[in-house]
């Protein structure tokens, strides 16, 4: 198991989702399950009341059938979460949008360095890196019993540059592993605000072959420079504003199996939704989502 460094807690934030109404009958609001009078008595509430509310609020959202409740974890409780399902092998971590993500299974019999900071969580595998920065705004959203949790971040403060064609960014100096950091990244272009899908080659031939192309949609990159690219194996990297991962595995040729390790999907029938998250895990209208982690063998 990972060292864990603890962050100072800060002041317990509020249940709220933005979802404010009151049900008729339990007297509880159908959002973050409080009364209207534990609503109004919250903020001049002492610690350990704000954590007795808490604590009786899961009972209350299940009574109501809320699929979606905000958790209480501040961010060292977050980190120390998120190092403990990696560490452990308990499931599977997932960033990017619909049709243009990365997969990276924590499991017993995959042999993953974990670190847990008091800034990021960072996972090293041979065949993939994932890092998860940690901030005091960054939230955990339950998904029914047992069901997947997503981590959210203020729109206001987590939106990335959407890219609507295939884009040079130049050097990747934000890599995990600082080997990397010369390396040449492109974005695809999918257009999404709260994640992006790009590769990532150190590959003279490729990375010229790719900054002709820039400017131009995917799907000419594709039908232009595909076989370039299933060639060199890029490296794929989805990220979040707070979430990566770094995937090194060949890239499947179309129709192939995914191989069991970490892998990325990019699915244009996926891609035409426009989705930022699966429509059944759907964040408040406040946050995008960071980073998913579904428990057990992986997504639902």
């Amino acid at each position: 198991m990972a060292d864990v460094i603890v962050i100072t807690p800060r002041t317990r934030h509020s249940p709220c989702v933005g979802i404010c109404k009151l049900d008729d009958t339990s007297g509880y609001c159908i959002g973050c399950a409080r009364t209207g009078d534990e609503i109004g008595r919250w903020s001049g509430m002492n610690e350990t009341q704000r954590d007795a509310i808490w604590d009786v609020l899961p009972a209350r959202h299940e009574a109501l059938s809320i699929n979606m409740r905000l958790l209480p974890w501040m961010a060292n409780e977050i980190a120390e979460w998120a190092g403990r399902t990696m560490a452990e092998g308990l499931g599977t971590w997932v960033v990017g949008a619909p049709g243009a993500l990365a997969e990276f299974p924590f499991r017993a019999n995959r042999t993953i360095d974990v670190a847990v900071g008091d800034d990021a969580v960072v996972a090293k595998a041979q065949d993939a890196t994932l890092r998860l920065e940690i901030h005091d705004k960054l939230r955990a959203f339950a998904f029914g019993t047992d069901g997947p949790i997503v981590l959210g971040f203020p729109k206001a403060r987590g939106s990335l540059p959407a890219a609507l064609t295939f884009t040079a960014l130049g050097a990747d100096v934000a890599a995990v592993d600082p080997r990397h950091r010369d390396d040449q990244l492109f974005d695809m272009g999918v257009g999404r605000r709260a994640s992006r899908f790009a590769i990532r080659s150190s590959d003279a031939g490729l990375t010229k072959t790719l900054a002709a192309l820039a400017g131009r949609p995917w799907s000419d990159v594709m039908r232009e420079a595909g076989m370039a690219i299933f060639s060199a194996n890029p490296h794929r990297v989805v990220e979040s504003k707070l979430a990566r991962v770094e995937v090194f595995t060949p890239i499947p040729l179309p129709g192939s199996t995914s191989p069991d390790g970490a892998h990325t999907h990019f699915l244009p029938e996926f891609l035409k939704s426009g989705d930022e998250a699966p429509a059944g895990l759907a964040l408040p209208d406040y946050a995008w989502p960071v980073a998913t982690f579904y428990p057990g063998g992986g997504l639902a």
